[in-house]
């Protein structure tokens, strides 16, 4: 009788430790099981400059952008040696010294002379007559205005006109031109210090 009652309660006290440990299961996290991950905060967004603009052309820098291209004519000519045009033009008087004084003194004296040539009587006359211009390979730009270019070579206390090319025609006429180149051409004037032998160019502005 006893053995049947130990037994019982063996069974009994077997069944509710199966029952705390089933509970014991179903209550408890498994071991090693993750817990609610953490919201971790999101790295800061760090600026960065925007990508490079791709080179159109290989081998060139990013955003550089090729120059365009140079385009050169070929280099004037060179003035023969021994010409005109390869002796230098003065824009003033003043640069030839004594030379270029004696010609603005002579060139004062000559003035009633060329103004003369813008009669329209006198233009007339020399409008048949041919007159010379510079060969010069790089010329004056023409605004308007008409240069001639005295030749001018010295002798023993004297310099001559050889001769005044047009460098600019401005508006002149043919003939104003060739009026004016035939009072110019062949004066001398008097120049003490003048040896013979230099060559020197000066601009001269056909005025009124």
């Amino acid at each position: 009788m006893r053995g049947r009652v130990w037994i019982g309660v063996a069974a009994i006290l077997g069944f509710g430790v199966g029952a705390l440990l089933l509970v014991s299961a179903l209550t408890s996290e498994p071991r090693g099981a993750p817990g609610p991950a953490a919201v971790a905060p999101a790295p800061p967004v760090e600026a960065r400059p925007a990508p490079p603009i791709a080179s159109p052309l290989p081998g060139l820098p990013a955003r550089q952008v090729p120059p365009p291209p140079l385009i050169q004519g070929p280099p004037p000519a060179r003035p023969p040696e021994g010409s005109w045009e390869a002796v230098p033009q003065a824009a003033r008087a003043s640069e030839l010294g004594p030379v270029g004084a004696a010609v603005g003194r002579g060139l004062n004296g000559l003035q009633p002379l060329v103004s003369a040539c813008f009669d329209e009587v006198s233009q007339a006359r020399h409008g048949q007559v041919p007159y010379t211009a510079t060969q010069d390979p790089a010329a004056l730009e023409d605004y308007g205005t008409t240069i001639l270019v005295l030749e001018l070579e010295t002798g023993s206390g004297e310099v001559r006109i050889a001769d005044a090319p047009v460098e600019t025609r401005g508006g002149a006429s043919d003939g104003l031109i060739s009026c004016a180149q035939r009072v110019l051409r062949g004066r001398t004037f008097a120049v003490p210090e003048a040896r013979p032998g230099a060559r020197h160019r000066l601009l001269y502005t056909l005025v009124r």
